[in-house]
């Protein structure tokens, strides 16, 4: 079976546009996403749910495919150079809105005293790992879910360098991947940027030496300069079952 979001006639995501150019129609998301995120920091969410979530994607992405703000309905892999080649386990289509209910729960009990912001955050950085683990729209899960823990991490009262997070993008996907490795999972990267974004951390006496950009060059030993764009690939049922049974 054909992955259903792709033209049955180019491998490219059907979008509003009609484009059925690959290169071309990166270019496109680009640009009418930055536009629309120029202002998505300025709203204000009274609730921070999936309802939210959707919200916000279909917000980035409304533009450009009709399915923006919807769960998908495939299973999907994708190779991690950071990974060494292997894939983050995503939920299954059917398991996503358990998922996220249950990461919900978790940020109903946030709650600041004036005293525990750096557990605050510390705990925001692992409910925000589930959440992108889950993975649950067919593209735009990095930014949607950034976009939602800024927006959250607001509405407990923190200002925050949202900033940060763009000029930083792909170290916060690779941090995003490591955080994402179940019971192998390593957060400290995904922690290094979000304290900085929104406790706004000095850099310790060890790090000194080491400009701001210098603190987002690596995860581990991988260089996320040498970061390749790659597209998520539809998995089917049949590898889908084989996988489940290993």
């Amino acid at each position: 079976m054909r992955d259903p979001y792709l033209y049955d006639d180019a491998d490219v995501m059907i979008n509003l546009a009609g484009i059925k150019d690959s290169e071309l129609l990166h270019k496109a998301e680009a640009d009418i996403t930055n536009l629309a995120m120029t202002s998505i920091y300025n709203r204000r969410y009274e609730k921070f749910n999936t309802d939210t979530l959707k919200d916000i994607h279909r917000t980035i992405f409304g533009q450009i495919y009709d399915w923006a703000g919807e769960f998908r309905t495939i299973q999907m892999i994708k190779a991690e150079d950071v990974l060494g080649g292997d894939t983050v386990r995503y939920a299954y289509p059917k398991e996503i809105k358990k998922q996220l209910t249950a990461s919900m729960k978790e940020i109903a009990k946030l709650k600041r005293n004036g005293q525990n912001d750096k557990d605050v955050v510390f705990r925001l950085v692992r409910i925000i790992a589930q959440i992108w683990q889950t993975h649950p729209f067919r593209e735009g899960n990095t930014r949607s879910v950034i976009v939602f823990a800024v927006l959250l991490a607001k509405s407990l009262g923190f200002e925050v360098d949202h900033e940060l997070f763009r000029a930083h993008s792909t170290y916060v996907r690779s941090a995003l991947v490591w955080a994402s490795q179940g019971i192998y999972a390593k957060y400290e990267y995904l922690e290094r940027i979000l304290f900085d974004a929104i406790l706004h951390d000095e850099i310790s006496s060890d790090e000194m030496d080491v400009s701001v950009d210098g603190k987002y060059e690596k995860i581990g030993d991988y260089l996320v300069r040498d970061y390749k764009e790659r597209p998520h690939e539809y998995q089917d049922h049949e590898n889908v079952k084989d996988r489940s049974k290993k």
